[in-house]
């Protein structure tokens, strides 16, 4: 995976958060460029926060088409805050939030095992500022979306021309990491009702239109 740091997906008081098709356009060149270098998608930052020379204290914000978690070693599964209204509230990104918070305990193990048993009975979800430095800190990384459902990040690194960075996650490279593989496994249930995170937080689709939008 490439971490774009020259090229912007998005900026604060524009239509990031938006759902349209400009926000697709805009990260298509960028997209191209990045796999002549050998690399499947692009993590873009906010722009705005990066200055050369300090880019660990640069802000995330999402791939080109999908939302990014990190499993961090302290047992916080984070994702960028929406607050900056740079990136889109997806609606994957939105279960696997209210998943986590649902079935922590079940994804206690699993934790442990990614982080070898550190912080094992605390497994919370985090929305905040996730800068570049956080990275390092994590022992799996996973994009989200609606077709992908999870996919696990196992490198993140600059290109050519640009501030040297690289991270290798722990888990990923030759198999789903464990809190990634769980998670990825919980939504499944959810999504064929065999788990419930709410009622009425899944809608049936052979309801009326009527009761369909209630």
């Amino acid at each position: 995976m490439h971490l774009e740091t020259n090229r912007s997906r998005a900026a604060r008081g524009g239509v990031g958060n938006v759902k349209c098709a400009g926000n697709y356009a805009v990260a298509l060149r960028p997209l191209i460029d990045a796999k002549k270098q050998g690399f499947q998608d692009n993590l873009f930052l906010e722009l705005e926060t990066y200055e050369p020379g300090q880019l660990k204290k640069a802000v995330l914000q999402e791939m080109s088409a999908a939302n990014v978690f990190l499993v961090l070693k302290s047992g916080e599964i984070v994702t960028p805050s929406l607050k900056r209204g740079t990136i889109l509230p997806g609606i994957t990104r939105e279960s696997v939030l209210a998943i986590i918070n649902k079935f922590s305990v079940e994804i206690q193990s699993s934790m442990a095992e990614s982080t070898s048993g550190n912080n094992a009975n605390t497994v919370t979800a985090v929305e905040r500022d996730v800068t570049v430095a956080d990275l390092e800190d994590a022992t799996e990384a996973f994009c989200t979306g609606t077709a992908a459902e999870l996919v696990p990040i196992a490198r993140l690194a600059t290109g050519e021309g640009e501030e040297e960075f690289e991270v290798n996650f722990p888990h990923g490279k030759t198999s789903t990491g464990p809190v990634t593989a769980k998670l990825l496994d919980l939504l499944r249930k959810v999504m064929y009702g065999e788990l419930v995170v709410e009622e009425d937080w899944l809608r049936d689709p052979y309801d009326t239109a009527t009761k369909f939008c209630e």
